[in-house]
């Protein structure tokens, strides 16, 4: 008899089960949780494959997007302009605001290649 429950389960639902199993209690089914991710930040476009690709704002600097999958600038997909806020190093300075710490593009040290004390850029 409790196979066929179970195969009738899905049809009839979660109220079903409250009702009919007595070892469900209200608690294990509505336990829900929802959680929400920080905002992402939000930047202006530059570079990229355009006409007139836009340029950064004084201070800024254009860099791949580490929000975004791909390729990057490398396959013309617009960039965005980022103040360089130093983080990562020997240090291992966090960012701020929920950004995130990803590789700084100006210098050679490589955090994927050897490279275990890059420094890096908040975003």
């Amino acid at each position: 008899m409790r196979g066929l429950f179970l195969a009738v389960l899905p049809l009839l639902g979660a109220t079903a089960l409250a009702s009919a199993d007595k070892r469900a209690t209200p608690t294990t089914l509505a336990t829900s949780k929802t959680t929400t991710s920080p905002a992402q930040p939000t930047y202006q476009s530059c570079g990229g494959f355009r006409a007139n690709p836009v340029e950064c704002p004084d201070g800024q600097i254009c860099i791949d997007d580490p929000y975004r999958g791909g390729c990057g600038m490398a396959c013309d997909m617009p960039g965005i302009c980022v103040e360089p806020v130093f983080c990562g190093g020997i240090a291992g300075i966090a960012c701020k605001d929920g950004k995130k710490c990803v590789d700084d593009p100006r210098d050679d040290c490589d955090p994927e290649n050897g490279g275990s004390d890059c420094g890096g850029i908040c975003v």
